[in-house]
């Protein structure tokens, strides 16, 4: 596996917040997906990169609490929708920040085994996991799920 430390540049992030149960992540991510990008497209708001799903409570080892994950599906934007609000979401201004990258290919229920060894690679650098991950999905559901391609990012210290 290979791993890249990026410095993301500040971005507004147009999006939608639940805690939910593990279960229920599959049914929360696709309608909200669907729903921003309608409300994206309607308003011509222009979208500055994939969409993600960002996971907000994860321990210092990557774990989750599955009956209470936080998590935040949503599209970066090139400016401020002051008009979040009309589909129930919320745009802000993301600072900058220190990720580790990588580019992983395979199934979604694949993914444990490189965030682990994400974390043991920041650990390595001297950094320190914030408990926040980015996942952007530059793969379509058309596509075989062996072959599904998520950028994944670990936020650190």
């Amino acid at each position: 596996m290979q791993f890249e430390q990026i410095v993301k540049p500040d971005q507004w992030i147009l999006s939608q917040s639940f805690t939910v149960k593990v279960e229920e992540i599959p049914q929360v991510i696709g309608p909200t997906f669907m729903k921003l990008g309608g409300f994206i497209q309607a308003q011509n708001i222009n979208i500055l990169s994939t969409p993600f799903v960002s996971f907000k409570n994860m321990d210092e080892n990557g774990g989750l609490d599955e009956q209470a994950i936080q998590m935040e599906v949503g599209f970066p934007v090139a400016e401020e929708v002051k008009n979040a609000a009309e589909v129930n979401s919320d745009c802000y201004f993301l600072p900058s920040y220190k990720a580790l990258s990588n580019l992983y290919v395979g199934k979604y229920d694949d993914m444990t085994e490189p965030y682990f060894a994400m974390m043991e690679e920041i650990r390595k650098i001297g950094g320190k996991f914030s408990g926040i991950s980015y996942e952007y999905y530059l793969s379509d559901e058309e596509i075989p799920e062996e072959q599904q391609e998520t950028i994944m990012e670990l936020v650190y210290e």
